[in-house]
């Protein structure tokens, strides 16, 4: 039998995270000799973490909070994807070379196409201003949005994301009004954030509202919405096609993203 090879995600919190059990199935499902775990790292711990990964015979990783943005000066290679989304969420290493990458922004709209939805001509209005949000931000301005909206609690950093696509994004601060025409709504704030909802009664009733935390499944934010018939979603959807993608960037394999999504929805049904 075959080494295996180790993979891991980084993050800080991170034992909630469902991406062991998406990656340990698709190496199951592939026949791949990969094995996948969670590492908590804090961000001072990030450098030495990078020379583990060099040294430790690990093939790559994924990172979310608060890393995404802390890895891009640290790493020795940037796909396009890392530099057009503006973070880094996977990252390579081949022979001791780490390569960062991203996949939120494709992964996000693979999820908004499952049902029916896209970019294309909407207002979207994005909460945050951190890794996450720049990729969905910029992958919306790529896929033809008419209106970008930026609320963030510190305002030059909404101001800074803004400037990618001054003509079509525009920033406010977090307490002031969303825009009653957002078509959607995603939040990509910590749960822990304590946002205020009241704004969702503002909404227009074919908003789409998402959250891309997946734990809780249903978010204050998310409960408002239903509430008030709007379409919710949390962001499962986002984790598995983010992650169908990082495994393929991991491995160099084929993977088919339609009945791979399907296996990965059924695997987190059974085991949660």
């Amino acid at each position: 039998m075959p080494k295996r090879k180790r993979l891991a995600v980084i993050g800080d919190p991170i034992a909630h995270s469902l991406s062991p059990l998406l990656h340990n199935a698709m190496a199951r499902e592939l026949g791949l000799p990969y094995s996948y775990e969670t590492r908590r790292v804090t961000v001072d711990g990030l450098p030495a973490w990078l020379g583990e990964v060099k040294t430790g015979g690990w093939s790559g990783f994924n990172a979310t909070m608060p890393h995404k943005l802390h890895l891009i000066p640290l790493l020795d290679r940037l796909t396009e994807q890392a530099t057009f989304f503006g973070a880094v969420n996977t990252v390579k290493n081949e022979q001791g070379v780490l390569t960062g990458h991203n996949t939120d922004g494709d992964g996000f709209a693979r999820m908004l196409a499952e049902h029916g939805f896209g970019f294309s001509g909407a207002h979207v209005t994005i909460l945050g201003a951190g890794g996450a949000a720049g990729a969905i931000a910029r992958k919306a301005v790529q896929d033809g949005a008419a209106r970008i909206t930026v609320c963030n609690r510190t305002l030059d950093k909404a101001e800074a994301l803004c400037a990618v696509s001054p003509s079509t994004m525009s920033a406010a601060a977090l307490g002031s009004s969303v825009p009653n025409d957002t078509d959607f709504l995603i939040n990509t704030l910590p749960t822990g954030s304590q946002l205020h909802v009241d704004f969702v009664n503002r909404l227009h009733s074919h908003c789409a509202v998402i959250d891309i935390l997946y734990s809780p499944p249903k978010t204050p934010l998310l409960e408002a919405a239903e509430s008030r018939g709007l379409f919710a979603l949390n962001g499962l959807g986002m984790l598995i096609h983010q992650a169908i993608l990082a495994f393929a960037f991991f491995t160099g394999a084929g993977v088919d993203p339609e009945p791979m999504a399907k296996l990965l929805y059924r695997e987190v049904y059974d085991k949660t």
